[in-house]
């Protein structure tokens, strides 16, 4: 009887405590939200690509960027968006290695960028940053729940950080007395020399959107010289807030000049371009693989149904089933 209780007991902490891979590059995966719950048909893709971290993206909603309510965990909402899809999903990851990042999102009717979020009156302000308050320590409470191992307190809320930097200072606090993984904040690419408060998390993350700006097929000399200034910028960052830089996002579309704006998805009518996508993959990777403070990164993005994802007349951020997927499985296989 008590053999078969501590066997019971070490399977509970095996499944409640997956082995940590802080040891090896974040070579991750942006999972989007499925519409049903998780099965293991969703999850063995991500394991073939070598994927060593997930980040699972929970979503808030509001009306417009002058909204001062944030809605979330409603009944309405894909599973993979809210609490109960993040626990239904996670022994999944977990079964097969795979750590995640609770990533929770904004998503303002209409696609508006989040960093516009504003308004006329401190105590509109006021309102929001509760509402924001309840929201963030709502997903630290199931992170907390889900022992998972990092957690992303906010994604481009550059007005946010702006207007009242104290908040941040204070939501950290009181995120700590909840969860005591490790933490990030991901600011977008040109913003995140902005953000006072890094010192507080353990990782600079950065939406690295950066623009590189070249001809319909570059190669990859040029995308790698085009990253050289970038890549000593973060550098210097790096040792000035003794922090490692994650890329809590980095991704590009299969489609001419994928490097020039990467953050643009407007445009939905473009020549696909899969070897425009595997290209500036590979040249990121090639220009920050052997960085000692560059902690890693999530592909931006990944969806549950991988046979019917990507391919190649689909001109998304979606490596799946394209050049790009082959990049990402040399580079994660690699990488340690």
């Amino acid at each position: 009887m008590i053999l078969r209780k501590f066997l019971l007991l070490t399977l509970g902490l095996l499944i409640l405590c997956p082995a940590k891979n802080w040891g090896q590059k974040i070579n991750g995966l942006s999972f989007v939200g499925t519409r049903i719950n998780v099965n293991k048909e969703h999850i063995d893709p991500v394991k073939e690509t070598a994927a060593n971290w997930v980040a699972l993206m929970p979503y808030g909603y509001m009306n417009s960027a002058q909204d001062s309510s944030i809605k979330f965990d409603l009944s309405w909402q894909w599973a993979g968006e809210t609490k109960r899809g993040i626990n239904q999903t996670v022994p999944f990851f977990y079964n097969d290695g795979i750590e995640i990042m609770l990533k929770p999102h904004i998503w303002i009717r209409g696609g508006v960028f989040t960093g516009t979020i504003a308004f006329e009156s401190d105590a509109a302000w006021s309102q929001f940053q509760k509402s924001y308050k309840e929201f963030i320590l709502h997903f630290a409470q199931v992170a907390k729940d889900s022992n998972i191992a990092l957690l992303c307190i906010g994604t481009e809320l550059q007005s946010l950080v702006a207007y009242d930097p104290q908040f941040w200072f204070e939501l950290i606090d009181d995120v700590k007395n909840i969860y005591t993984g490790k933490l990030t904040y991901a600011e977008n690419w040109d913003q995140y020399h902005k953000v006072p408060f890094w010192s507080k998390l353990d990782y600079v993350g950065i939406d690295a959107y950066f623009p590189l700006k070249s001809g319909i097929n570059p190669s990859l000399e040029e995308l790698i010289s085009l990253w050289k200034p970038y890549v000593q910028d973060l550098k210097n960052f790096s040792e000035k807030e003794n922090r490692s830089i994650l890329f809590t996002e980095i991704g590009y579309r299969s489609i001419h000049r994928s490097t020039v704006k990467p953050w643009d998805y407007s445009v939905r009518e473009q020549p696909y371009n899969g070897k425009a996508q595997a290209d500036a993959l590979e040249a990121m990777f090639l220009s920050f693989q052997e960085k000692n403070w560059w902690a890693g990164g999530f592909i931006w993005k990944w969806f549950p149904d991988h046979a019917n994802s990507g391919g190649v007349s689909d001109t998304t951020f979606s490596p799946q089933n394209k050049p790009a997927e082959d990049i990402i499985k040399r580079y994660f296989t690699n990488l340690e």
